[in-house]
């Protein structure tokens, strides 16, 4: 192996683990805003309860391994060119997420890495180090963000219709009895989120470590100490918090009484859970938690969503669809003379 490559692969490594720090930190809001904010668990329970679900998700991400691989390019450039692209795209998500992070707006750090890989390709293409057709086909562009992408608009549809039965359930029962109830829900689904996005983490970790290591053509050197350092690094970021976020999502976005909350929560775990097993798609914790809370939230008889700050959301998500995707293209092409 060439020396450059050698540090670019460090560089890989050390960039996944900023990655999973980040993404920790970041997303650990989806699984405790609402647990917290219905006081269904204090939030020092709630994190190390959210920390121990993410580092379990991230090692049962193992079991994963071969959708990673189905997810990996046709063909991934070898040596330097593939080393970039991967460290690019890890680069500038990371980079995306804290510039979000710092403003309280609840973004997908998985779209920003697979536009940050297309990006990355595309640069590749233009240098003439890659074909971008062989290196992402429009089919395996389009189901990835398929999912990302129909992920929120199941979300909140499920939360709105849900809520109606989930009301006339408890239309007898009384108001302590219901929020008791409701907490408890909580207290479970949101452990559920965190062991979803714990998964989906280490999928998404482990895909980028498997990219690297078909660049230097060492795929036998992809094992299961890889979810489990994603599992590792998530959880070690979720201990930090992201109470900006939770902010947002609980207060500033709209909130919600135990009940609808609850079935917010039972939601987003639900869609983490059938795209990580069973459908095998990149779903976004963040869009998920947040388009639930959003349906829940719509479904009451007074006024609850604050639709100005939900569109400020949505305009950081579009956003995150081409400003990583930019700044990939960019970055990428300088780095071309490395090759």
């Amino acid at each position: 192996m060439a020396p450059v490559d050698l540090v670019l692969l460090g560089l890989v490594f050390l960039f996944a683990a900023g990655y999973g720090l980040l993404n920790g930190m970041r997303d650990a809001p989806n699984a405790i805003a609402l647990p917290v904010r219905t006081r269904a668990l204090t939030p020092r329970a709630a994190l190390l309860l959210a920390a121990a679900m993410n580092l379990i998700g991230g090692i049962l991400s193992g079991g994963l391994l071969t959708a990673v691989w189905r997810e990996l390019p046709p063909v991934v450039p070898e040596g330097a060119p593939g080393l970039v692209m991967a460290l690019v795209a890890q680069a500038v998500a990371i980079a995306w997420g804290y510039f979000a992070w710092r403003r309280g707006m609840p973004i997908s750090m998985t779209h920003a890495l697979i536009v940050g890989l297309v990006g990355a390709g595309l640069a590749l293409s233009i240098t003439g180090h890659a074909s971008f057709e062989g290196l992402w086909t429009p089919t395996l562009v389009t189901a990835m963000l398929l999912g990302l992408v129909l992920s929120p608009v199941l979300a909140w549809l499920l939360s709105w219709v849900l809520v109606t039965p989930a009301t006339w359930a408890a239309r007898d029962a009384a108001p302590g009895g219901v929020n008791h109830a409701a907490r408890m829900s909580l207290a479970i689904s949101g452990a559920a989120n965190a062991l979803g996005h714990g998964v989906q983490s280490g999928q998404r970790l482990t895909f980028m470590v498997a990219l690297a290591f078909a660049a230097i053509g060492r795929p036998e050197a992809l094992g299961w100490w890889v979810p489990v350092a994603a599992g590792l690094s998530v959880a070690l970021g979720t201990l930090f918090g992201g109470w900006r976020i939770a902010h947002t999502l609980t207060d500033t976005l709209v909130r919600l009484d135990p009940l609808r909350a609850g079935v917010a929560s039972i939601v987003s775990a639900g869609l983490l859970f059938v795209g990580s097993f069973a459908l095998h798609l990149p779903l976004s914790s963040t869009h998920s938690a947040t388009a639930s809370i959003i349906g829940a939230g719509v479904n009451q008889r007074y006024t609850a969503v604050r639709w100005p700050q939900f569109q400020k959301v949505v305009g950081y998500w579009l956003a995150t669809l081409v400003a990583p995707a930019l700044a990939a293209l960019i970055l990428a092409a300088a780095a071309s003379p490395l090759f």
